[in-house]
Parts: C-alpha cells; structure tokens; sequence
C-alpha cells in the first residue's frame, strides 16, 4: 500500500473456467465473470500464526469463500523464507496454501522484499528496499517457490489430504516507482532485470505460470500509464504476463465521477499496453479501495481518496460493476478488494494509516467480524458469479 498522491482526474478467461468451477449449467451461463474475478487482500496479521489460530483462519477462509471471494493476494516475504542462501523455511506460506486449498480459492503470492545477505546495499538501513544483487538469486528463490507450490510442486506431494490447487500467478513485488518499497534507482531499469531473471526461472518450473509485473501506482508526480512507459522503455515488454495497478482515486463529491476516474486509469494503461502490441495481456487489480477513514483519523493524515461507511459501500458496488460491464474491453481479470481485514482504529504511527479502515471485516487481536461492507461485496459477487457460494469458492450452494 502506498502514500497516495491525488489524481485529477480482460483477455476473458471464460473459456478456462469451464473447467475448474464445480457447478452445473445453468449456474455458469449466469457467471457474468471469469473465475478469480472477485478476490480480495490477506492482511499481515491473519499470517501471523501466534496471533491468528489455525482453526481461526480456517474459518476465516471458509467465510472468504461463501461470500464469494475466489482468489486471495498474500505475501511471500522473500527474507522471512530464504533466511540464508538455499535455506527456506516454507512453513508460514504452506499454513496460508493449506487453508486457502481446502475452501477451494486461488492463491496470488506478492513476492515482497529483499534478504540482508542478497541485497545490493546490505549495509542500508532499508537493505530491503533494494534490488538484490545479483537477479539470478532472486530467480533461484522463485524456481523454489515454484518447485513448491505449482501444478508438480513439492507441497502437493507431501500433504496428500490437501485439496490441490496449484499456484500458477505470482506477482513479483509492489509500487516499485515508490522508493519506499524500491530504493534501487532509475527503478524501470533495475525492476526489469530482476523480472526478466525471474520470468525466465518461473516459466522454465511452468511454462502456464502468470507472471504479474509489479504493480502501477501514481506517486512522485508520475501517473500509471506513465510508469507503464517507463517498463517499456526499460525492454520489460517480453518479460511478463499481466500487469497490476493499484487506480487509488476519489472524488467525495460524485460517485460517478469516482468510477470514471478509476476507470480512466484503467484505460489510459491500456492504451499504453495496445500501443506496445499487449492487447492480449491482462490487466489485475491487484488493490482497489476506499478505505471509511473520514472523521477517523487526523485530517493532517487523510490521502485522497477517503470516504464515509456509506460511500465506501456506494463505491465498492459501482466499481465492480463497471468493472464487470468493461472487464472484456479493458481486459481485465482480477479486481482484490483491499483488504480483508482491518483494525479499524487509528492506532498507528504510520502515514498511511487510513487504510486502517478498510477491511471487510474488522480484525481485533486474534479475531474477527465482519463489517456491513462485507454484505455488499457477498451480494455483488453473487449477482456476478451467478449463485451463492458455499464453504468451497469453486462451488455453489
């Protein structure tokens, strides 16, 4: 997530849904949009496992799935799982895989983050934020994850009684035109040769892998589409599947003028990708939010793109119906509401604590419950996904 700067202003895949949704005829000629249409953002604290018990998530993930989320970005902290060179603790991610497979929703990783000892500024206070320095460490790390989790991944084979739903997206880290997730500068050139090393590992471990670049966010003066030249510019052309943007924007004063705002964004990216030659590459909306921050937290720390309960819920039905009445124009595949869970208080230092409100449910500690936006997302991806779900993302009720 990332400090947001005020902004004035799908290759379909119906075909391949046919065959990995559980249900009958006529419940699929009412899908109005491709399976993993709907999804939504894991927040840190549900991967916490002293916090959040086993049993917690489970039901938490069965929750996701009957009120219609299919697909579920999650971090893969690359530091907190290679913790030394060729020594993987997997344990927190096959926790996340685990419960996510057993109520049938599709996992999208967001590679974040760079280990101490593969930093390119080690020695940095926020040796993080940097490239790493060598892209073939980063690509060694994702042909493990992929050896891991994908269609002939490790994982399946040892945990037999875990419903098998390979990985086949992953997004390789967030905003990187922002210093403060990327540090490595001119951030189009370094990305790119990270991705390029990457997209090569992951395809050779599964050559139907998504490779999702990054995600494009309006910061420092620079809009989405601007950054989306910058990647061509850099030669990332070859180099990934879909892109992600994050089309933060609000206009308080016009719902309808919100939605055009979002969706010019959408469009304007596109027109970049069609001038590339990237029609066919899909757009994922890998954030999209309106957190109901205003009167919650100090004016001085407000963003943009705040609103009431009320306009959040407003906004949340009006985006993703234009979303799915422009999905195949657009090509739009995904659309995560950000997040799942939120504190809903404003107890934080941070600048951007306004997306502390958020959250379809409100996280207190290790628990859970779920806010009145919850109900407006449940009966949006209903109306568009064509029935009611049950405890299973892949099945009706």
């Amino acid at each position: 997530m990332i400090r947001f700067r005020r902004l004035s202003l799908l290759l379909t895949l119906a075909a391949l849904v046919a065959g990995t949704i559980a249900s009958t005829p006529a419940e699929a000629a009412k899908r109005k949009v491709p399976f993993g249409f709907f999804g939504t953002v894991m927040s840190s604290e549900m991967g916490d496992a002293a916090r959040v018990t086993d049993a917690t998530l489970d039901t938490q993930m069965a929750l996701m799935a009957r009120s219609g989320v299919e697909s579920l970005r999650t971090i893969l902290s690359w530091p907190d799982i290679e913790t030394s060179q060729g020594v993987y603790n997997w344990a927190g991610l096959d926790r996340t895989v685990t419960y996510a497979a057993r109520h049938g929703i599709a996992v999208l990783p967001n590679v974040l983050t760079v280990p101490q000892w593969a930093s390119s500024r080690p020695d940095a206070t926020f040796w993080w934020r940097y490239a790493p320095r060598d892209p073939q460490l980063f690509a060694s790390f994702m042909r493990q994850a992929v050896d891991r989790y994908g269609p002939k991944g490790s994982f399946w084979a040892a945990n037999p009684n875990v419903p098998k739903v390979p990985i086949r997206e992953w997004q390789l880290f967030n905003e990187q035109m922002a210093d403060f997730f990327w540090a490595t500068r001119p951030w189009p050139q370094s990305y790119t040769k990270v991705l390029k090393a990457a997209y090569k590992s992951i395809h050779a471990a599964d050559r139907g892998a998504t490779v999702v670049a990054g995600s494009l966010v309006a910061v420092g003066g620079v809009s989405q589409w601007g950054s989306m030249r910058a990647l061509y510019g850099a030669g990332a052309k070859r180099y990934f599947d879909a892109i992600a943007i994050h089309p933060f924007t609000n206009n308080e004063g016009s719902l309808a003028g919100t939605i055009d705002n979002m969706l010019e964004i959408i469009k304007r990216v596109r027109a970049v990708m069609r001038s590339h030659g990237d029609s066919r590459k899909s757009i994922f909306l890998t954030e999209l939010t309106w957190p109901a921050a205003i009167g919650k937290v100090p004016t001085s720390k407000l963003l943009g793109l705040e609103t009431t309960p009320k306009g959040q819920i407003a906004r949340l039905k009006a985006a993703y119906r234009a979303l799915a009445a422009q999905r195949r124009k657009l090509r739009v595949t995904r659309a995560f509401w950000f997040s799942w869970a939120t504190p809903y208080n404003a107890d934080s230092p941070q600048g951007d604590v306004t997306y502390r409100f958020a959250g379809l449910t409100k996280i207190t500690g290790g628990s859970f419950s779920p806010m009145p936006i919850l109900r407006t997302y449940t009966k949006v991806a209903r109306k568009y996904e064509g029935c009611r779900k049950s405890d299973n993302a892949k099945r009706c009720r």
